[in-house]
């Protein structure tokens, strides 16, 4: 007989809910999940696995997931209610006494280690095989025990003693009616539940299969969890005479099951369902392809290739050849065929998932079935004015061809860590790249990324330690059957075989028993993950805009002193005098934000009177260190300017008057904006290149072009001493400079030859990482090059330390949450650590503001009260503060912030605002000025950003 006084759920409730309700809960809307919410690749993987029919395995997911809080059974946590009368009650029977075997100073056990703990010899008892002297990691009961006792996030340890008799190591978890009652609510619930038969297989579960499987628990959990939800049922139970037959218990199931279907949609789980459509079908605005976009389509959607389930595609082209629509059409192909009908789409920075976005609504509310709520993820997501909550209605279209389907995401997937959850996913390449790190609730990230095709773009941007955790990445997905798209402008040969050949060693494919032609360039190589496979163009592709581009390379000293004629700044201004003189767009790209600022400022100074021309060209500047407003205000302003618009147009500047945007790396990846000439500091050949498809982008953009601009043309600035190549110290690590020396050395021998566009590029890429390349200074690039590959062996030997294992080397899953890093504080790229500062602005009279106007008032406490009656911060609120932080690299300023620099004592319990550091700027003579911090002072400028003033 069940007790209904064992409570399982008591927070925020008037009466403390019985246990047997709430695990009954969550079985229930596991199934519910298992029927609106997995992909039918992840049902599959699961029945394999299981080895058993569709409802079988069904059967056998529902009735763990009811398992996972039976730990809850134990005098610890039930002692944790003793207020209530009923509660006390139990604690006072003879057969719920309980003396502790052990010393009280010993550590809490949690409910979800005794789950853990207790469910091998109860499962075994329900008739599962285990106890055969094999090791809990070889047994499926243990796993099973384990996969649920990670309902928390974090898989506990396999036991080190006898797993089938746990009070042995454990005795705190109580004997007697303790066990007597984790015994009945187990049969209760395979009573209830339709008595699921055991698992047929008696070997552990793949740990990809594992792992979706937990991260169902979890969210069956979390949606059973609910307070509204859970006064529901308590009431319908109160009217009912409550749970203590096995009738009331099966009513109650059916109460939640009638419910589930709706949870699920209240909290924007489902599935994603494009329409069946070619390329033209989903792009009905592109009236003439591109030559790749045909020939993925015809050669790869069209012909059947995709229908023999998941692979991963891997397209190489240059910029502005229509990857993304390439990778969207065939992304609903590939999804449709493998049964991952979902998309995460993933990016580099925020900028360019930002700018995304906007593409995938626009792709979705045309070719979706119905609606499919789409994330933005990356850390300032809330600051994309895109990304709002939208009224929950379906957006329709008159035209029926067309499906004008809705893809806001509500409140429940905006909440950290469920964003990968929701059918449609747009994002910077971390968000899947923590899926391989042994993070707390990885198995979210993992279910996430295994009901989608996922689309990594820009593929080549990444540098060692980072593309080592995308190569295990690569290996997870194959693994999990999840169809994947590599895109990349000028991704080497052998990383793009080596991304392939990590793919399919995920699906079980060995080395040798498939062949990896070269990539061609425009092109694309699709792998069968079920074959092994490989299918490449028939034919090569060619492109609808053939470009020659020329690349000017300029020995400058790196010097901001415009007097000096051979000098940066002197250069920048020769080459941006036709800007001034006649109009047209320019960008400069610089190294770091520093340069980026020194920059702006020499060429604001030249071109104001009386140095320059009465109306100087227009200059803008663009880079991380902006508060989150103000760069959202000059990106767009920079895309109304030199983006595409509209479906074909594109809008320029009002002329006469030029344009110049100085910038860093930032618009060199995925913006798709449009210069007439573009001006840019040394760095490797690879990202040359794609610099310069910013360049001439749009044919549409031809009648805007200035006359003296004749042709797409890069100016290379070179930094000399003595004419010497030499990297300048302020670079740091940016780039290593054995591929600057290689990259300028190659770039000499062709001086004078224009670069052939796609013709050249596979061959200028390749070169720079020839073995045998033939330096004039071999002793020095010899030195450089040892340098290099061996940062590059100890960084891929530190990703080897903090990520997960592959999945076929997991023996245990504790493995795979081992850390107890917070994934806030978490870089996926060696040296990407920032911290989050204010800038602050102190008035005479003691005040303090967010603007240096004294305009905006400065918080100190949250705008409404929390639960427990705190002063809490509404997530606007949240937002508009966060519009006013600035992301500033770690370093040796962040040492010598005091108690002045801490935020108010009340944030501390808002976890975006609790770790910011303030920086009070106070008025001086010319202006306010931030606080010194170490060597530097760091003031807010309106114009450059936040400036790291260095004192003497």
């Amino acid at each position: 007989m069940i007790d209904c006084r064992l409570w399982g759920k008591s927070q925020g409730l008037t009466d403390a809910y019985p246990l047997i309700g709430h695990l009954l809960d969550t079985g229930v809307v596991a199934g519910a999940l298992w029927d609106g919410f997995l992909a039918a690749s992840q049902q599959r993987a699961v029945i394999d696995a299981l080895q058993a029919s569709a409802d079988d395995a069904r059967s056998l997911v529902v009735f763990w997931a009811a398992l996972h809080d039976v730990g809850k059974i134990h005098p610890r946590f039930q002692a944790h209610a003793s207020d209530r009368p009923l509660c006390a009650a139990l604690l006072a029977e003879d057969r719920y006494a309980h003396r502790r075997h052990r010393d009280s100073r010993a550590k809490p056990v949690g409910h979800q280690v005794v789950t853990a703990r207790v469910l091998p010899e109860l499962l075994v008892e329900s008739g599962y095989g285990g106890d055969d002297g094999r090791r809990p990691a070889e047994l499926v009961v243990a796993q099973v025990a384990q996969l649920l006792g990670g309902h928390h996030g974090r898989y506990p340890e396999h036991p080190s003693g006898d797993p089938f008799r746990p009070v042995r190591d454990l005795p705190e978890i109580g004997v007697g009616g303790w066990h007597d009652q984790r015994r009945a609510h187990v049969s209760a619930l395979r009573e209830v539940l339709g008595h699921p038969a055991a698992a047929p297989c008696g070997d552990r579960l793949p740990t990809e299969v594992a792992v979706v499987v937990s991260g169902l628990v979890v969210v069956a959990d979390w949606l059973a969890s609910q307070d509204d939800f859970v006064g529901r049922q308590q009431r319908h139970d109160a009217d009912a005479g409550g749970l203590g037959t096995v009738d009331s218990l099966r009513s109650h199931a059916a109460r939640s099951a009638a419910e589930a279907p709706g949870l699920l949609s209240g909290a924007g789980l489902g599935r994603a369902q494009f329409a069946a459509r070619d390329f033209r079908g989903y792009f009905p605005t592109i009236t003439t392809p591109h030559p790749l976009q045909t020939s993925v389509d015809s050669e790869l959607a069209a012909s059947g290739t995709f229908d023999g389930g998941p692979g991963i595609l891997l397209v190489t082209a240059p910029p502005g050849e229509g990857k993304t629509e390439v990778a969207l059409s065939a992304a609903a192909a590939m999804g449709r065929a493998s049964g991952c009908p979902g998309v995460a789409f993933l990016l580099p920075t925020r900028a360019t998932a930002d700018q995304l976005y906007g593409r995938v609504v626009a792709f979705g509310r045309e070719n979706l079935l119905g609606e499919a709520q789409l994330t933005l993820l990356h850390g300032a997501a809330d600051l994309n004015e895109q990304y709002v909550p939208e009224p929950r209605t379906l957006i329709t279209d008159p035209a029926p061809a067309r499906c004008g389907a809705s893809v806001s995401a509500g409140r429940w997937l905006r909440t950290r860590g469920r964003g990968l959850l929701a059918p449609l996913s747009v994002g910077t390449i971390d968000q899947a790249l923590m899926a391989v790190l042994p993070l707390r609730h990885n198995a979210l990230r993992q279910l996430g990324l295994s009901g989608k095709t996922v689309i990594i773009d820009e593929a080549h941007a990444y540098d060692a330690f980072t593309h080592a955790l995308l190569l295990r990445l690569l290996v997870w997905l194959g693994a999990l059957r999840t169809p994947v798209i590599l895109l990349s402008a000028t991704l080497t040969g052998r990383t793009a075989t080596g991304m392939v050949e990590a793919y399919l060693t995920g699906t079980g494919r060995r080395p040798g028993s498939y062949e990896l032609p070269s990539p061609s360039y425009p092109g694309w190589l699709y792998a069968d993950a079920a074959t092994g496979a490989v299918t490449v163009p028939r034919e090569p592709i060619d492109t609808n805009r053939p470009t020659t581009l020329d690349i000017d390379l300029r020995p400058v000293t790196h010097t901001y002193d415009p007097a000096a004629e051979d000098g940066r700044v002197a250069t920048l201004i020769a080459e941006l005098a036709p800007v001034a003189a006649s109009g047209g767009c320019a960008a400069v790209i610089c190294t770091t934000v520093g340069e980026a600022q020194q920059t702006y400022a020499a060429l604001r100074e030249h071109f104001r009177e009386p140095h320059g021309p009465a109306a100087g060209p227009r200059l803008r500047l663009l880079h991380a260190r902006f508060p989150g407003w103000r760069r959202g205000a000059i990106t767009a302003e920079a895309e109304s300017w030199f983006g595409r618009v509209g479906k074909e147009g594109v809008r320029r500047p009002t002329p006469p008057q030029g344009t110049i945007l100085v910038s860093t790396q930032v618009i060199e990846q995925s913006l798709d904006m449009d210069f007439d000439l573009m001006v840019t500091d040394l760095a490797p050949m690879a990202l040359l290149l794609q610099r310069a498809g910013r360049v001439w982008r749009h044919a549409a953009t031809a009648p805007y072009r200035p006359q003296w601009c004749h042709g797409p043309r890069l100016v290379v600035l070179a930094p000399v001493v003595d004419n010497e190549f030499r990297t300048p110290r302020t670079w740091g690590d940016v780039y290593a400079p054995s591929l600057l020396r290689r990259t300028q050395e190659l770039l000499e021998r062709r001086r004078g030859q224009p670069v052939r566009v796609p013709g050249d590029v596979q061959e200028l890429v390749d070169g720079v990482y020839d073995e045998e390349f033939a330096s004039k200074d071999p002793d020095k690039l010899l030195a450089e090059d040892i340098d290099r590959l061996s940062d590059e062996m100890a960084h891929r030997a530190l990703a080897g330390l903090v990520m997960v294992p592959k999945p076929a080397d997991v023996d245990s899953l504790s493995v795979l949450t081992s850390s107890d890093a917070d994934e806030d504080i978490i870089a996926t790229r060696l040296g990407a650590d920032t911290v989050l500062t204010l800038p602050v602005f102190d008035d005479a009279e003691g005040g303090r503001w967010l603007d240096e106007e004294c305009a905006v008032p400065f918080p100190v406490k949250g705008d409404r009260f929390g639960r427990d009656g705190r002063r809490a911060f509404s997530r606007a609120l949240v937002r508009e503060l966060l519009g006013y932080v600035v992301p500033l690299a770690y370093g040796p300023w962040r040492k010598a912030c005091t108690s002045a620099n801490e935020p108010p004592t009340g944030w501390q319990h808002e976890p975006k605002l609790a770790g910011i550091i303030l920086l009070p700027h106070v008025s001086g003579p010319e202006g306010s000025v931030g606080p010194v911090l170490g060597d530097r002072r760091l003031t807010l400028d309106h114009e450059l950003g936040l400036v790291g003033e260095r004192l003497m």
